[in-house]
């Protein structure tokens, strides 16, 4: 058996030759060799690994710095450089380890199985590291809109961390990996219920991304679950959205794909958000002016064109300079329906709504609302300049006021 283990294994032959030499037990020799040469290897693989991760990785981080490109410093990260280095450990071990076990077969099966588990789950994590340096690549140093391609990412992942199970199951069971998934295509129907819920995540976050009806930053509202907020995070199986009042609200996406939600994002990209109020005249004060009413308000820029001759009705004077003063805060883009109108409603029981609709030029919150509010008092303000007034339901104080008038 020492003369057979001599032409298989170069270091076995030599560590017997030198307990040979030192006068060692015959029965004793193949042991000790083995062992020896196991520590010799095992020692090499340390020495390896350190040698990559001291001299290597910074050699190549070094490379990569200087590199006109910068999108390689995120992609030859340290989690990836590691796990390069620690799978060209295990094929190493692979290819040594085995034979140094050669006197021992029982061991040796063993050891070579665990190498191959070893580097089926190696691979496995320079696989799925890649693809996040990838991803980081193109959230970073690209104009693409990827974050939202993040539940793909983890649908890939999961897909090779599902190959590398079934792999490593087939090395411990020594079958062909066809044959375990065959087994698990039998067994499709338990699992599909088991993981409905999963399996209709996945499914949704598909669609979502690819009909891009979702993206990290947008504004969503979803009222009838308690939704209002800016989407933080878009996974595989669930959606994050913070909502203004600084709460996080968790929603499953096939959620978002079976009921209907508001994404303010085309509101965002188009540079303007759109503003419609009404304002309801009293019909009692709808008249014509007089020349006298008429003339101070034809000296200014709005009411250009207009006859002081012809009867004007102080209503649709008020449309007129409505239109004028929105417009300078107006973004109007026909092409776009963004339009610039006041416009008539129809007359109710609370007076004539005169309705204003434009796209301010803002789209931020807080800008928008201060806006909104600038428009609103001015026009508050100048409704009685055209001798109309706003209608206003009778409240406590006009009946006291009512009250006092008579009894004095």
């Amino acid at each position: 058996m020492h003369d057979e283990l001599n032409d298989t294994n170069v270091w076995f032959r030599w560590m017997a030759d030198f307990y040979g030499r030192t006068g060692v037990d015959e029965g004793l020799i193949t042991l000790l060799s083995t062992v020896s040469v196991v520590l010799l290897v095992l020692i090499a693989s340390w020495v390896l690994y350190a040698v990559l991760s001291r001299i290597g990785h910074p050699a190549v981080r070094l490379f990569v710095a200087r590199t006109p490109a910068k999108w390689d410093d995120d992609l030859f990260n340290d989690r990836l450089l590691h796990a390069v280095s620690a799978l060209l450990v295990i094929i190493m071990l692979n290819v040594t380890l085995p034979a140094a076990l050669t006197a021992y077969p029982l061991m040796r099966s063993i050891a070579s199985v665990v190498c191959r588990i070893l580097i089926i789950g190696a691979s496995v994590t320079v696989i799925n590291r890649l693809l996040s340096s990838v991803y980081d690549v193109c959230e970073n140093h690209t104009s693409l809109r990827v974050s939202s391609l993040k539940g793909l990412f983890l649908m890939v992942q999961i897909g090779f961390l599902g190959c590398g199970a079934i792999l490593v199951v087939a090395t411990l069971a020594n079958r062909n990996p066809m044959i375990i998934i065959s087994g698990l295509g039998a067994s499709a129907a338990v699992l599909m219920l088991v993981f409905r819920d999963s399996i209709l995540g996945v499914v949704a976050g598909v669609q979502l991304t690819f009909n891009d009806m979702l993206r990290p930053g947008d504004w969503i509202s979803m009222p009838s679950h308690g939704i209002n907020g800016i989407v933080t995070e878009v996974l595989l199986t669930t959606v994050k959205v913070q909502n203004y009042d600084m709460t996080t609200v968790t929603i499953p996406p096939y959620t978002l794909v079976s009921e209907s939600f508001q994404n303010w994002r085309g509101m965002r990209e188009s540079g303007g958000r759109r503003i419609m109020r009404s304002f309801n005249i009293d019909i009692n004060t709808i008249r014509h002016l007089s020349a006298a009413e008429l003339a101070p308000l034809l000296d200014e820029p709005w009411a250009a064109g207009i006859s002081p001759d012809s009867p004007q009705v102080n209503v649709t004077l008020l449309r007129r300079y409505l239109e004028h003063y929105i417009g300078s805060y107006a973004l109007e883009r026909p092409d776009d329906n963004m339009f610039v109108m006041v416009r008539e409603l129809q007359p109710t029981d609370k007076g004539l709504p005169v309705e204003i609709y434009l796209f301010a030029r803002v789209t931020d919150w807080v800008s928008y609302e201060a806006v909104q509010a600038t428009i609103t008092d001015h026009i508050l303000a100048a409704i009685p300049r055209f001798g109309l007034r706003v209608f206003q339901s009778p409240s406590g104080w006009d009946i006291a006021s009512i009250r006092e008038s008579r009894e004095s």
